[in-house]
């Protein structure tokens, strides 16, 4: 654990405790009392997203950290066979290579022995990226979220995946991230292509085995099987513009700010999609797949009875899930940390140790701000095995540069191309509910 993260973890913790005392007399609070308690889960909120921060930052240094000393072998290698060594800076010469090819930038010397050494043809009309096998900040949080590869060169170095600046890939994937509640948790499935994917679900949950008498013949008893179809929905970044200045500096800052501006396009509308997206025409959100669990007996409020009944509305199977666990927008977040069981103990636990995050009844919680607030028929609350609930990402992200419609501005243009799809699968067995409000 760094100094910055194990600083951070002691002031979230000395947050908690003032939480639990504010909380402890909020039957007898004034004003200031409640001015106090919107400040201190203010500060709370802001501190774990500081330590959120520090541990991606921390996650990208070490994903860089392997691709420099596998850079190292791969130079060992080349100096050995007397060819000129591949480096992280020649990936990224590249990339900035076909960024100035036609925007009135030279490309230098430097730019065309990368671009000779890495493979890219700098004057092609597009830039594919294949997003890394294993994103920057992949770590078990609890939630146990799960990659997965469905076309063998997908993310491999022999189809490409060495042509891709590693601040490119580094700063995409932290960005689609930070703006993905449901990226942070689901199942993700990439695939080369974009071709609709049935997707097979068997439900045997009412079946069972039977006693039999000696000599007797057994009972065929039918398996159902149902499935679902992935699609690849297209989403566009829009256009993001970059000054010629940026355009001039570093290889690595141009791929680190053009992936960080695309991925933060590409992440806000597709998160919401994920989220609340009707499955017609565009992905099926979380919320609109779950199953019904609850319904709030008031239209702004939640009880702790209305959460514990939630939670075991989920069959004990899926709670045993390691990516069992909940969701729910920031302000539900903190109307929550407020409640209490039965027994006078809290429901929210924060999470003490740096891998572990908050937890409710025990389980891990992921704040998604595109769930919907307290009001009138939302869906505020959603629990569940979330390895269930698959996203999509089909084929590569293709780039494009914009050479002339900004260029009175002295700008280039880029913008990203992709495609995506989301489902829950339930074979009819509700492996994540909902709670509705009233």
């Amino acid at each position: 654990m760094s100094d910055i993260l194990k600083q951070l973890q002691e002031q979230r913790s000395e947050l908690s405790a003032q939480i639990k005392t504010l909380a402890e007399s909020q039957d007898d609070w004034s004003a200031e009392d409640r001015g106090n308690w919107e400040s201190v889960n203010s500060q709370y909120d802001n501190v774990s997203s500081e330590m959120e921060a520090e541990k991606e930052k921390l996650a990208v240094e070490s994903r860089l950290a392997e691709v420099a000393q596998a850079t190292d072998v791969a130079t060992f290698k080349a100096k050995r066979a007397g060819a000129e060594p591949v480096t992280a800076e020649s990936h990224n010469l590249a990339f900035q290579a076909w960024a100035r090819y036609q925007n009135g930038i030279d490309i230098e010397d430097r730019h065309q022995n990368a671009c000779r050494q890495v493979g890219i043809d700098y004057k092609a009309p597009s830039f594919d990226v294949t997003l890394a096998q294993k994103p920057a900040g992949f770590r078990h949080n609890g939630f146990g979220r799960a990659l997965e590869a469905r076309a063998q060169s997908v993310g491999t170095d022999s189809a490409g995946g060495y042509t891709v600046p590693e601040g490119f890939v580094s700063e995409l994937e932290r960005a689609l991230l930070a703006f993905g509640g449901p990226r942070r948790v689901a199942r993700i499935l990439r695939t080369d292509s974009g071709n609709d994917m049935p997707w097979a679900s068997v439900s045997d949950t009412s079946n069972t085995g039977r006693l039999l008498s000696e000599n007797a013949a057994v009972t065929e008893t039918a398996v159902t099987f149902g499935s679902v179809t992935l699609a690849a929905y297209k989403y566009s970044s829009d256009s993001v513009l970059v000054s010629a200045e940026l355009m001039s500096d570093s290889a690595f800052s141009l791929a680190s700010e053009v992936g960080s501006m695309l991925g933060e396009r590409i992440g806000r509308i597709t998160a919401q999609h994920f989220t609340t997206g009707t499955g017609s025409s565009q992905p099926q959100g979380c919320t609109v797949g779950a199953s019904a669990g609850v319904t709030a007996a008031g239209a702004a409020a939640i009880t702790t009875d209305e959460l514990i009944t939630l939670y075991h509305s989920v069959d004990p199977s899926y709670r045993n899930d390691p990516s069992f666990g909940w969701m729910m927008h920031d302000d539900i977040v903190l109307y929550v940390r407020k409640l209490k069981d039965a027994n006078d103990q809290y429901l929210w636990q924060p999470g003490l140790q740096d891998s572990e995050p908050d937890r409710l009844l025990g389980k891990p919680v992921v704040v998604n701000n595109d769930m919907p607030a307290l009001a009138t028929g939302n869906v505020t609350v959603l629990v569940g095995a979330f390895s269930k609930f698959i996203i999509r990402d089909a084929g590569n992200i293709r780039l494009f540069r914009l050479e002339e419609r900004y260029r009175d501005n002295d700008q280039t243009g880029f913008v990203a191309f992709s495609r995506h799809d989301s489902r829950v699968i339930d074979a009819g067995t509700g492996p994540i509910k909902k709670l509705t409000q009233a």
